[in-house]
């Protein structure tokens, strides 16, 4: 669906308002991260995607080797460790509900979710699952007590599990029942933002490969599906991450293949997309609306930017908003994690 010409004059006015304030942003990369190796943990070798930014001063994320690392204290320092059992194991999703609380997820075989009730002192497995078959994508949870994860297609259907009771249990939903997915069509473990969760019942995720979509829910009945108008037709291509705000914006492109150029996407409803009247982007693998810039705010292996404004040439995989708060927070490969601050 085309935007009309009168709300196109009405979005690029907005962007014209806010150049200004996105001009005044930039990325600091925190100094702890400097460090090359602290509690066994070697920051050069590891990559966070998994990033969850509970306030102003918690934030937990998780990655490679078996590795999180969280900070009480907005960011000034992190406690890095490395789960004893887990080293070879890539935590590519948490989710973070205090400085005491927290649940990750892998991706890869086995399939692991577990949780944290002491900050990290100890992890307790709530869920394993040793089939080759299963690839855990992304999880995300309405409120401290609901939650879902989404995986890669099985017999040809996706995979979704769910917890009621803050991740100390997971229940798998009979595959018979979830959507049935196209052929090479499949989830992206980018981010942890290829599924979102909003409202009291709703959440969506958004595929990639050979065929690339959006998929909406409402108390688990699909509500919507529509094909995306961007980069697709390979196993490394497609629709990477989306947040839901007015609309659904919509990142992604080819993650083999960086120097290709493609448009972000907003679907404003179930029926068309758009591209935006932004400039096109290399492959990006987060985006994150962030209400009180009224913009988003995405990265990938070329940098950060803020809307259009290109702020940071610094690789990051993922970007979080606080979820009581107003802080930003981004994290990527060699254990780098950033902070959006006004510039000086």
């Amino acid at each position: 669906m085309q935007i009309p010409n009168l709300k196109l004059v009405f979005v690029l006015l907005g962007l014209l308002i806010t150049q200004l304030s996105f001009a005044q942003y930039q990325i600091q990369v925190l100094d702890s991260n400097t460090l090359n190796q602290c509690e066994g943990v070697i920051l050069s070798k590891t990559s966070f995607r998994g990033l969850s930014v509970v306030d102003d001063n918690t934030i937990w994320v998780s990655g490679s080797r078996g590795t999180f690392a969280r900070s009480t204290n907005g960011g000034k320092t992190f406690t890095y460790m490395q789960l004893k059992g887990y080293e070879k194991i890539d935590f590519r999703d948490i989710e973070a509900f205090d400085d005491k609380r927290a649940v990750i997820m892998s991706s890869g075989t086995p399939a692991y979710i577990l949780k944290t009730i002491d900050g990290g002192q100890t992890w307790k497995e709530v869920y394993k699952n040793t089939d080759s078959a299963y690839f855990l994508d992304a999880m995300d949870f309405w409120d401290e007590q609901r939650g879902i994860l989404v995986g890669d297609p099985i017999n040809g259907h996706f995979v979704l599990v769910e917890t009621n009771n803050g991740g100390e249990t997971w229940q798998e939903l009979d595959t018979t029942e979830t959507p049935s997915a196209m052929d090479g069509e499949a989830v992206f473990a980018a981010s942890g933002t290829s599924l979102r969760c909003w409202g009291k019942d709703e959440f969506g995720f958004v595929t990639g490969g050979m065929y690339s979509a959006i998929y909406v829910f409402k108390n688990f009945e699909l509500k919507g599906r529509c094909r995306l108008g961007i980069n697709q037709g390979k196993a490394s291509s497609g629709a990477f991450s989306f947040s839901k705000y007015a609309g659904y914006a919509l990142v992604g492109g080819d993650y083999l293949d960086s120097t290709i150029r493609f448009k972000k996407y907003v679907l404003n409803s179930l029926n068309g997309v758009y591209g935006e009247s932004f400039e096109d982007y290399y492959y990006l693998s987060c985006i994150e609306h962030i209400s009180w810039l009224k913009g988003y705010i995405t990265c990938g292996p070329h940098g950060v930017y803020l809307n259009a404004n290109y702020i940071s040439n610094k690789p990051f995989h993922v970007v979080r908003k606080a979820k009581n708060g107003s802080a930003v927070f981004l994290a990527g490969p060699k254990g780098k994690i950033g902070k959006l601050v006004k510039s000086k």
